[in-house]
């Protein structure tokens, strides 16, 4: 699959090792532009580029990348961002899904990986590494019993969707998955934001984590 050309991504690392180690990977990679580079939300706030994807690391000093999500999402709101850190328990994981973060990969991530994750996101899935992922699922499986409201307005079809949505797969992914055209699969998140009243597939994704939507 050809990858998408200039994908804006923007960078905010307070380790000068690894933030110089990022900036040069994706500067050299094809199809990759790195618009920003930042030691902190503060700074990058101030002058935030326009940008398709955003790595964020969740200790920053000052403002907290899980603090920062909503900031960026104001002045950046087509920019997907994914969490880049070395946290890996529940709780840092949650917060920033909640928070509406688009995905979540930790800094031992391998850089093709890399990559691959900020050009899922660029793409509309949600880039998590596996063990996140596999902790993701495990969440809202075992919520499933302690619903705040019933998931009985979602369709079937619907519902299979919202599983693949939260599991980070495209519209592309999902429509391959589930042998349906993209544009089907678009009708059907369309109408799952509807029902469940938000307005993007991060809340989507974490309304289906905080109240077990998903079977």
């Amino acid at each position: 699959m050809e990858k998408k050309k200039n994908i804006r991504v923007t960078l905010v690392e307070d380790h000068a090792d690894f933030r110089e180690g990022l900036t040069q990977l994706i500067a050299t990679a094809e199809g990759f532009t790195c618009v920003g580079v930042f030691g902190s939300a503060e700074d990058a706030l101030e002058q935030f580029p326009q940008s398709d994807v955003v790595l964020l690391d969740i200790h920053l000093p000052g403002k907290s990348g899980i603090e920062s999500i909503q900031a960026i999402k104001k002045v950046c709101p087509s920019a997907q961002i994914v969490m880049m850190t070395v946290f890996d328990d529940d709780d840092n994981i949650f917060n920033a899904i909640l928070s509406g973060a688009d995905g979540y990969l930790l800094k031992k991530t391998p850089p093709a990986k890399i990559l691959t994750a900020l050009e899922d996101a660029a793409t509309g899935g949600s880039s998590m590494t596996p063990f996140v992922a596999r902790r993701v699922l495990e969440a809202y499986k075992s919520r499933a019993d302690k619903k705040e409201e019933s998931s009985d307005a979602l369709s079937n079809r619907e519902q299979e969707v919202l599983k693949f949505l939260v599991q980070g797969f495209n519209y592309k992914q999902i429509a391959e998955q589930l042998f349906i055209s993209p544009e089907t699969v678009r009708n059907h998140i369309r109408n799952t934001y509807e029902k469940l009243h938000v307005h993007s597939r991060s809340e989507a994704v974490a309304k289906a984590i905080k109240q077990g939507l998903v079977k």
